[in-house]
């Protein structure tokens, strides 16, 4: 049978949690709350016992929590945060906690950062990891594609239209009375 129940109890028998697992759940210690750690470091171990073992997951659900019902009635200081089953459904958390972690972030501002290139205003982490490397200002808009002898040439990109306008023009001049090929030629020079 796949699905079990288990009780952690101290050393002396006090059972403080109970669980629904499969596999080595029961015995696992990794992913753990912070109370049931201490609680182990506090009694120096644990007794684990598998209670039932079940074929299907819903019957495994239904008995942890008849077997948290029944410990808490025994009054059994339980640290299950709900009453069992599938989920968090009866889970709240303590005004004490919520008021902790409302003074966490209260007052907190992220850095702000401007990007030097365009002016952008952002989170100094957000802005670095996404808007540096994909930033417009960093990469020259406007292409120098002057028309000679019925052929386009490009000549690159730059800054401002009015210098792309402005090498097309100083190129345009410059090789007017070129063959073509020659003027290919003089665009990969321009170019470098």
């Amino acid at each position: 049978m796949k699905y079990y129940t288990y009780t952690h109890a101290t050393p002396s028998g006090d059972v403080f949690y109970v669980g629904k697992g499969s596999g080595h759940r029961a015995y696992s210690t990794k992913t753990r709350p912070l109370a049931w750690r201490q609680k182990v470091a506090e009694h120096d171990g644990i007794t684990i016992k598998i209670v039932s073992r079940f074929a299907l997951e819903a019957d495994a659900f239904s008995h942890e929590m008849a077997l948290i019902e029944m410990h808490r009635e025994a009054g059994a200081a339980l640290l299950n945060l709900t009453s069992g089953g599938r989920g968090v459904l009866d889970y709240c958390q303590t005004e004490e906690l919520r008021a902790y972690k409302r003074d966490l972030m209260t007052g907190y501002k992220h850095p702000k950062i401007t990007c030097p290139h365009c002016g952008f205003v952002g989170g100094a982490t957000s802005t670095k990891r996404w808007h540096f490397d994909r930033c417009k200002g960093l990469r020259p808009a406007f292409k120098a594609r002057p028309t000679v002898h019925g052929a386009r040439i490009y000549l690159g990109k730059y800054a401002t239209k009015e210098e792309a306008d402005r090498v097309s023009e100083q190129f345009k001049g410059r090789v007017a009375h070129m063959p073509l090929d020659a003027v290919y030629r003089e665009a990969l020079e321009v170019r470098q």
